[in-house]
């Protein structure tokens, strides 16, 4: 195409060649980013869109170049044959950074039968064809010049570079010159006339990196990486009535988060058409591809609507990308900005008048703090999160009441000090329990209840619900504040929750911390060992890493002797170690003339056999065999068999009622997990003439 004289024939008209037909370029035949597509009416209007579709007949939808927008996306003969087999117009190349190509899309250049010189200069050297509508051509060239577009008007012609988003349509119909000089296989480099082109078309969009210049990302502005779901959500707790310009801010975050898919549109057109001023959607529609024009200038995103959110007081999303360089760049330099106007000051550590969330001390400054303070010298220390956990009946909440009444009486423990102070235990596994234990312990050290320092909450707050949360805060300070709340125990506390995720763990423990920070209180929580007890408390292994103090109980059955050992001390000596019993003390006789009885911790010196290593094979038990494991743990230790009926009748007492309209199958349930948990050598409990018995 010398001198780009060629003529164009004026007789161009739709081209679509048979899709079987169709040869791609061999650098872009094995991109796995092809899909395929088809035209279909706007609704409303007689406009055609090309609507992209993943080769397995999926409508394209979402966020594009996500991992589930690329899992569909084939090479160019599997997209061309499945255009062939489902009757689609044509394929199309979804455009992704890694892939270091910029479609380059010229819109109405065709000009009395002839190309502009601009355009000639760009498509006489690389692979090049016509557009499907054959007004228009496309070329390919190597290298990243983002993703831009400038419209025709009556004095240019269109021109749009696709780099890391979109999808351009592929017809395989090349331009002429492009056969005559042999260039059907060849992506060229963008050279000077190309970047000349862009920079007069779009301006200077963002500089060069001089760190990286070939990285792809390069400019951008990544998505904040919400689903659609997050973002109605968003949307449904904010006022489509707001100020206009906030109104199309959110339109604009939501094009930039969706790359301008009619996903992002359809979020925006239901949610503006609850309120007062809804344009209509053809106006709407019109505003939204406006937001396309706006090359050059710094995009709005998401995180704009999340502030509007935030400052709503609505429950934030947790976004799905993680925090871009460029974000991270940002806040140093206004981190900078605000340092150069404080008073300068030497050492490592922040200035005084440093707002930020995590100041730096020095270590001159922490090294004169003063030492750290315990409840229990050595044992117990006042911190923010601790954990006693143990087997079923190895005595972790006998254990763990000993140490709150030694708090509460301000008396030594196993000779240690002991800094008196208030507690509060929640008893979640229910307060039947605790008042014969109170009982017992009163006895058998001669004081009264009333001197114990102790309260109860005989509730089993759901310490996944803030609200419920809100309300132990209330709790604690309504009667006085508290120095160590006692929560037993965690299982109960965390309904529903699957104890081995992070993000339900991670949630209960958070509003522990956050207990302690609203009331000063340490929050202990009585948790189950797992199968392997040398690992630590049941379920998410993230627990002992959240907690300053992990305390291990255990049972040594042919001694009838217990330990407690100290698995972690943030702040102290691991490894310590202390055997303690747990003796029988009858408290009188029920209307049945019955005795009443319960336990209270006495002193030890006999060590108990070491845990033994977990043991492979054994089964895991599911929720409800390890919901009937807690209710065994409840019954008087002196109970060793009891009626099955009475004892499904605390377990389903001890289980949620299922919804109004749902069939209750509590009994169900508990009666199939006993069956199972009475099976094999190491059986949990027996069944037999109609009692339970309880392997312990």
């Amino acid at each position: 195409m010398a001198d780009g004289e060629g003529p164009v024939p004026t007789n161009v008209s739709v081209i679509t060649p048979q899709n079987r037909d169709l040869v791609a370029p061999s650098e872009l035949r094995d991109l796995q980013g092809w899909l395929i597509w088809r035209y279909e009416t706007q609704p409303g209007t007689d406009k055609q869109l090309k609507v992209p579709y993943y080769a397995d007949g999926g409508r394209r939808y979402g966020r594009q170049g996500g991992p589930d927008d690329r899992s569909k996306l084939v090479t160019f003969v599997a997209a061309r044959d499945a255009a062939v087999r489902k009757g689609y117009t044509g394929v199309g190349l979804a455009m992704l950074p890694e892939f270091g190509v910029t479609a380059l899309d010229f819109d109405k250049c065709v000009v009395n039968g002839r190309l502009p010189p601009e355009v000639l200069a760009i498509v006489g050297r690389t692979y090049a064809e016509w557009s499907p509508s054959g007004q228009g051509v496309r070329a390919f060239v190597k290298g990243n010049l983002g993703n831009h577009k400038s419209f025709a008007d009556e004095t240019r012609f269109g021109f749009e570079t696709f780099s890391s988003t979109g999808f351009v349509t592929f017809t395989g119909n090349v331009l002429a010159g492009i056969e005559l000089c042999g260039l059907e296989d060849t992506i060229a480099d963008a050279d000077d006339n190309t970047r000349a082109l862009c920079e007069a078309r779009f301006g200077r969009s963002t500089p060069t990196p001089v760190a990286d210049p070939d990285d792809p990302f390069a400019g951008l502005e990544p998505a904040v990486g919400l689903s659609v779901e997050q973002m109605q959500t968003l949307l449904a707790g904010l006022d489509p009535d707001m100020g206009r310009d906030e109104w199309i801010r959110v339109g604009m975050a939501l094009h930039h988060e969706t790359e301008g898919d009619d996903s992002g549109f359809d979020l925006w057109n239901d949610w503006s058409e609850n309120g007062g001023k809804y344009p209509s959607e053809e106006g709407l529609r019109a505003q939204w591809e406006s937001f396309a024009r706006r090359s050059g200038r710094r995009p709005v995103t998401m995180a704009s609507v999340l502030k509007m959110a935030k400052d709503a007081g609505l429950p934030l999303p947790r976004p799905t990308l993680a925090a871009t360089a460029e974000d991270l760049k940002a806040v140093a330099a206004d981190t900078a900005e605000q340092i150069a106007a404080l008073p300068p000051s030497e050492g490592v550590h922040t200035p005084e008048g440093f707002t930020g969330k995590y100041p730096v001390h020095s270590a001159d400054a922490v090294s004169r703090r003063p030492p750290s303070e315990w409840m229990i010298k050595g044992v117990l220390p006042m911190a923010d999160l601790g954990v006693i956990f143990g087997a079923s009946t190895s005595g972790k909440s006998f254990a763990a009441f000993d140490m709150a009444a030694a708090i509460g009486r301000g008396v030594n423990w196993r000779g240690r000090r002991v800094k008196k102070g208030r507690v509060i235990i929640i008893a979640a596994e229910g307060g039947g329990g605790y008042s014969k234990r109170i009982a017992a312990y009163c006895q058998h050290h001669g004081v009264n209840a009333a001197d114990l320092g102790i309260g109860i909450i005989t509730a089993a707050p759901n310490f996944l619900e803030t609200d419920e949360v809100k309300e132990v805060v209330a709790s604690i300070v309504g009667a006085g504040g508290a120095d160590l709340l006692i929560v037993d125990t965690f299982a109960q506390v965390t309904p529903g929750a699957n104890e081995n995720a992070g993000e339900d763990m991670g949630l209960a423990l958070s509003h522990a911390r956050g207990l302690r920070e609203a009331t000063g209180a340490m929050c202990l929580l009585i948790h189950h060992a797992g199968k392997d007890a040398s690992k630590g408390a049941r379920g998410w292994s993230g627990i002992k890493a959240a907690c300053d103090v992990e305390i291990e109980i255990s049972r040594d059955e042919e001694e009838n002797t217990r330990e407690m050992r100290l698995s972690k001390s943030k702040d102290g000596e691991d490894g310590l170690r202390w055997g303690f019993r747990l003796d029988v003390v009858t408290l009188g006789l029920d209307a049945d003339g019955d005795e009443i009885t319960s336990c209270v911790v006495s002193e030890a010196d006999v060590q108990p056999a070491a845990v033994k290593e977990g043991r492979k094979g054994v089964k895991k038990l599911n929720r409800y065999e390890a919901h009937i494991t807690d209710m065994m743990e409840m019954v008087d230790p002196r109970v060793t068999s009891m009626s099955i009926r009475e004892f499904e009748d605390k377990c389903v007492e001890g289980m949620p009622k299922p919804e109004a309209d749902k069939r209750d199958t509590r009994r169900q349930l508990v009666a199939r997990a006993m069956a199972a948990m009475a099976k094999g050598p190491e059986a949990a409990l027996t069944m037999g003439h109609g009692r339970v018995t309880f392997c312990r």
